[in-house]
């Protein structure tokens, strides 16, 4: 199969993944919601339900113009109007929302031309290393005390029905190898003889992923679901018996602005987040089980002004009442809260409007993400 043809099935298949995404979070987007909005411009005043279900209408408008299209127009108005709507609410810019749109960017500078070689195949390795990236930045944020622990053992929690205690004990000593094995498949993906075992692996990782977080397993976070299908289309059409020109010289990328754009959003702002400098969802955090996190302590008086929805969410104890902004964000948007520090005093700030209390009253317990590398 040509670069030209890859280029085209690797935009179909972001799209139609978006879509997905989209569609099974569409609470996130529009609607009537208790969950806050956390907008990047203060005293910002955004459209009101019902009306802001033209949000989730314009961006599937555009993702369907945009696949039946050869355009560019309807593919720049889908990244200007995920930029607003991530504006709207930082909790939009989840890992998958952020990685389509970056390769939807890439492809805005696809000329669709068969004559033009330096130009599809520019393109076409931006994107390869874009998805090696994401694979070696999740190794590495698996490298805390944290991923044993919390991440992998909720992840295989669906075997304690299958293997006993001793095995699960060797499952959990094994997983300790998934860091470098994840480093390892990035880093394969970009040497050519490396990909015959790295595409297998990858297979394999994320056919893994939907099993044990799929509806026969976990049954959580059901927007990864196809994110995790759509990586492994990926992965096939980007990497897989690829053939490019001979006459191609690798020096080409450094004339692109677009290699520079995706070495800076892929390689060197990730980076930071290993000493909690930059987000952990734009770097590639993936099930790391290092993520910053935050409850809302709540006192009698706010927990009884609490609308009954809410109170769900609220865990009792003598004294005082632990209120899960995670639970909450997941179960009302169907997809985690930004583990950011910015993004639960948002949601602190809207408790206490709610409840008419103060700071005293609903208290923010943030836990910060453990610091990987200290500079």
């Amino acid at each position: 199969m040509r670069l030209t043809h890859r280029l085209h099935f690797i935009k179909l298949s972001v799209l139609l993944g978006l879509l997905t995404s989209v569609l099974l979070s569409y609470n996130l987007w529009s609607g009537d919601r208790y969950f806050p909005k956390a907008s990047i411009l203060s005293n910002y005043h955004a459209i009101i339900p019902p009306f802001d279900y033209m949000y989730l209408v314009i961006m599937v408008l555009l993702i369907i113009i945009s696949a039946i299209s050869r355009s560019k127009i309807p593919l720049l108005l889908i990244i200007l109007f995920s930029v607003f709507l991530c504006m709207d609410d930082q909790n939009r810019m989840q890992p998958w929302f952020y990685n389509y749109n970056l390769i939807l960017f890439i492809l805005l500078f696809y000329k669709e031309r068969v004559d033009e070689p330096n130009n599809y195949t520019s393109i076409f390795i931006t994107i390869q290393l874009i998805v090696a990236f994401v694979y070696i930045y999740s190794g590495l944020q698996k490298f805390n005390s944290q991923f044993i622990d919390v991440s992998l053992k909720y992840i295989f929690s669906p075997f304690e029905q299958i293997f006993s205690e001793r095995q699960l004990n060797l499952i959990f000593k094994l997983g300790r190898s998934i860091p470098y094995l994840e480093i390892l498949i990035g880093f394969g993906l970009l040497f050519k003889p490396a990909r015959y075992l790295a595409i297998p692996s990858i297979i394999t990782m994320h056919v893994l992923i939907l099993i044990l977080l799929g509806p026969f397993g976990n049954n959580y976070n059901q927007v990864i679901w196809p994110w995790n299908i759509t990586m492994i289309i990926l992965n096939v059409l980007l990497f897989a018996n690829v053939k490019r020109d001979t006459f191609f010289d690798i020096s080409l990328l450094f004339k692109y602005i677009y290699f520079y754009i995706v070495v800076l959003l892929m390689l060197v702002l990730p980076f930071f987040s290993f000493n909690n400098k930059y987000d952990s969802y734009l770097s590639s955090s993936l099930y790391s089980g290092n993520t910053s996190g935050g409850v809302l302590v709540l006192t009698d008086k706010a927990y009884q002004k609490l609308p009954y929805y809410i109170k769900y969410f609220t865990t009792k104890a003598p004294n005082y009442n632990v209120l899960s902004i995670k639970n909450w964000a997941i179960t009302e948007l169907n997809v985690p809260c930004v583990p950011e520090y910015r993004i639960f005093e948002v949601v602190q700030q809207e408790i206490i409007t709610l409840t008419h209390t103060n700071k005293k009253e609903v208290q923010l317990v943030f836990t910060e993400r453990e610091k990987i590398f200290n500079f």
